[in-house]
């Protein structure tokens, strides 16, 4: 899978750029990624060595240890488990090309936090469908995908027409297309009963999760207050001065004599980074209303 590379805005930009950044220079820049992924290779080498009948009595997900037995843990250990090496390396790689992408756009706390809560959301999912049907019954649950699964909501909610090129089948789709895509067959597989339904209950919650945390106002700012930086105070209206150019194709900011909020310096410097790396049209309603109101302002 990868991201194809266009030359108009945002949408159409390969967001993973042959000869412009290395592979560390992009964990460098999600190292929640980096770590997400460290761990879960981890904890799969240790279970492979011996430890995994161990780790599944202390970290799988069921209904009935993690809520009936209140082992509320096993809403995130699961997240760390795999159930063979496929699993694990499919999962792996879902995180490393669009949990980068999602990450630089929420910031790394938000992100591990966000990334979290769709996993747990992901339990609930399969909780909810093990126990509204007895066909199916509460074997237990691992793995990475609802925290996945939140992540591929909210890429598709915030780059939409952004193309993503398979290597399997080799076809290119939206962002938006393979999130309906893959969310379709997933209700399709709960639907007629099919081969792991529960995991697939679980992917369903972990998207709904993310698409009502990005969409529902005092989620998404949850995540906004959980992003700024440590220490930093509310965003205040005030400033200070600021003047956008274009020079070379990088964008600058050119401050007046006062800084006032370093929360918002922050906000600006991080939103100049989008437009250098992916076009003025990365930007969301809210960061180019930031953009302009701390660009009228005057020193």
């Amino acid at each position: 899978m990868v991201w194809e590379r266009r030359n108009m805005g945002y949408a159409d930009r390969e967001y993973f750029r042959d000869g412009e950044r290395s592979s560390s220079g992009r964990l460098t820049r999600a190292p929640v990624v980096k770590w997400l992924l460290i761990l879960n290779l981890g904890v799969f080498v240790l279970e492979f060595f011996g430890l995994g009948s161990a780790f599944e009595a202390l970290g799988v997900f069921s209904v009935e240890k993690a809520i009936l037995n209140f082992q509320i843990w096993r809403f995130i250990t699961f997240q760390f488990l795999h159930a063979d090496f496929g699993h694990l390396l499919f999962n792996s790689i879902a995180i490393y090309f669009f949990g980068s992408f999602v990450e630089q756009q929420l910031r790394s706390r938000a992100f591990l936090t966000f990334y979290l809560l769709c996993g747990g959301a992901g339990a609930l999912g399969y909780s909810a469908l093990v126990s509204a049907n007895p066909a199916y019954p509460d074997v237990g649950v691992v793995g990475a995908s609802g925290g996945i699964f939140g992540i591929l909501a909210i890429a598709a909610l915030i780059a939409p027409d952004m193309r993503v090129r398979l290597f399997f089948p080799p076809v290119t789709l939206t962002m938006r297309l393979l999130a309906i895509i893959m969310l379709g067959y997933g209700a399709l597989v709960i639907i007629y009963g099919g081969r792991n339904a529960g995991g697939e209950a679980g992917h369903l919650g972990g998207a709904l999760a993310g698409f009502l945390m990005w969409k529902i106002p005092a989620f998404r700012q949850f995540l906004h207050n959980l992003a700024r930086p440590r220490g930093a105070p509310a965003r205040k209206r005030g400033g200070f001065g600021i003047r956008i150019t274009k020079e070379k194709k990088s964008y600058t900011r050119k401050l007046g004599p006062k800084i006032k909020n370093k929360e918002e310096e922050a906000d600006v410097d991080r939103i100049l980074d989008k437009i250098n790396e992916h076009g003025l049209q990365s930007l969301t309603e809210e960061e180019r209303k930031l953009l302009s109101d701390s660009g009228n302002r005057k020193p």
